[in-house]
């Protein structure tokens, strides 16, 4: 307890006790004044004694009651001088303050968090359509030639082996639902990032609602504001959904980039007749032009692979058979840009299986 407190209760004491007193005194003194004062008739003794006794009896009370207060009075001393010194000890700092642990913390993702690049489906009209959407969030990141901070793109299946845009949708009009979400980092500490994400194919297995699809990942990242962008993420990777595989619609199937493939750019070729077999093309570059793809066969259901090489024509048969022509590099009689290859008429047809 602090001296300014023990002074309030003394003061607090001194006031009731004077107060007590005062009050005895005037009590005294209309005492002295019935007694100086002549009685109109005489009272006997047995009255006087009755008076007196009364007389006590008040001067009884006045003092429990005096000693309630008091008890009261300083009870409620204590309480305040307590609460005080526990406000105090609550204002004043410690030596070694415990910070609080915050309830929840905030993931790296929402902290960090550059942009996202999402690709969802709808399934409308009996069609299949891919929504590529790209978000942009900090101002260091870009797209290329265009200054919109959110990229939509609609597409059906494959023309050949570009997936089909389609314009004039109203991405509001059709109900999506979310296949990958890819956060968009800066884990190299880049001035700029450039964001080049995109749909590379995307094909329907036949009599189903289920498809393939391949998406290429391409972020560039530049320690300058001015551009000169060296990649940092360069992939593709194909994807399968399947409706029937509940809680598991989607698998990631496949990474293509150059430390694991020479022939790193996939895209859907042909099914077979049932459906559960695909071959994939898989080429050294795209839009480079000047070579043979691959020929990559899969089986949808095990996932497993097989790469048959470069062939000059490929079929599907039934149940994971197949027919080809190999491909064959024959000098060149006159000089010509890309590869010579011996005429497909004049090379046997082969037969291989899954």
């Amino acid at each position: 307890m602090k001296p300014q407190d023990k002074t309030i209760e003394i003061t607090i004491y001194f006031r009731f006790s004077i107060s007590l007193l005062n009050t005895k005194e005037i009590y005294m003194q209309e005492n002295i004044q019935n007694q100086n004062t002549p009685a109109i008739q005489p009272q006997s003794s047995e009255n006087q004694i009755e008076v007196k006794n009364k007389n006590w009896i008040k001067i009884t009370l006045f003092v429990l009651l005096g000693l309630a207060l008091l008890v009261g009075t300083f009870y409620a001393g204590v309480k305040f001088s307590a609460n005080k010194q526990s406000s105090n000890l609550t204002n004043e700092p410690t030596e070694n303050p415990v910070l609080p642990t915050p309830s929840t913390s905030p993931t790296i993702s929402e902290t960090n968090s550059l942009g996202k690049t999402t690709i969802s489906f709808s399934n409308a009209n009996e069609e299949i359509y891919l929504k590529s959407e790209i978000t942009l969030i900090d101002p260091i990141v870009e797209y290329p030639n265009s200054k919109l901070r959110t990229i939509t793109n609609i597409y059906s299946q494959d023309d050949r082996y570009e997936p089909h845009e389609l314009t004039g949708l109203n991405p509001n009009d059709y109900k999506w639902i979310t296949l990958v979400t890819e956060a968009i980092d800066n884990n190299a500490d880049d001035k700029s990032i450039l964001v080049s994400d995109r749909l590379f194919s995307f094909k329907k297995i036949p009599n189903t609602d289920n498809f393939l699809f391949v998406v290429e990942w391409m972020r560039s990242g530049s320690k300058s504001t001015a551009g000169s962008w060296s990649p940092t993420k360069f992939e593709r990777v194909l994807y399968m959904y399947d409706k029937n595989r509940v809680g598991q619609e989607l698998k990631k199937i496949m990474t293509f980039n150059d430390k694991s493939f020479k022939y790193s750019f996939p895209k859907i070729e042909s099914f077979s007749p049932e459906g559960r077999f695909v071959s994939l093309d898989l080429f050294g570059c795209w839009n480079c032009g000047g070579h043979q793809p691959e020929k990559l066969l899969l089986d949808s259901q095990s996932f497993t692979t097989k790469n048959i090489g470069k062939v000059s024509q490929f079929s599907w048969t039934s149940n994971g058979n197949y027919e080809y022509k190999d491909y064959v590099v024959i000098d060149c009689k006159e000089p010509q840009p890309g590869e010579c290859t011996q005429d497909t008429n004049t090379l046997p047809l082969k037969t291989g299986k899954m």
